[in-house]
């Protein structure tokens, strides 16, 4: 299994049960008992935020956020703000990375300081990685999570 950087999609976790065609039986409550159906149930994206927020409560730090349009289970106990949440959303419209000067151009009014300090909490926390391009090359931010996220939704819209 892969890191998942203490982030990760619904989908991905969605994607990964059916691939391992996993025995927890999450559809048993739908009325699908019967043996037969077990290698055939599916596992609803409310399956999964219902028992992220099961965990949540015994307070290890699970939880789900909305980033844009996707729902993304948070794993370490980080309390993450606007800055955080808007620099993942345009990681999400820019193939799962930023840079600083795409977030400034995405967000007009943040100076230099205010988008490094969202940057270095998410690469503290291991949500984002660090990609320094040679010869001086742009620093690129990428967040795993997301850019999988875009990869496993891509591979599903060819099916």
């Amino acid at each position: 299994s892969q890191p998942n950087s203490g982030i990760i999609s619904v989908s991905e976790v969605k994607n990964i049960l059916k691939n391992r065609k996993t025995k927890f039986r999450f559809a048993e409550s739908e009325g699908l008992k019967d043996k037969r159906h077990h290698d055939e149930t599916k596992y609803s994206s409310e399956d999964i935020i219902i028992s992220i927020s099961k965990l949540a409560k015994l307070g290890n730090g699970f939880r789900t956020v909305q980033v844009g349009k996707s729902t993304m289970i948070v794993s370490v106990p980080t309390e993450l703000d606007n800055d955080h949440m808007e620099v993942m959303k345009i990681a999400q419209d820019h193939q799962g990375h930023v840079t600083i000067d795409c977030i400034k151009n995405a967000t007009i009014t943040w100076n230099d300081d205010r988008i490094q300090r969202a940057l270095d909490l998410l690469l503290s926390k291991g949500m984002s990685w660090l990609d320094v391009q040679k010869n001086g090359g742009e620093v690129i931010y990428w967040f795993p999570s997301i850019w999988k996220e875009q990869m496993t939704e891509g591979d599903a819209g060819k099916q």
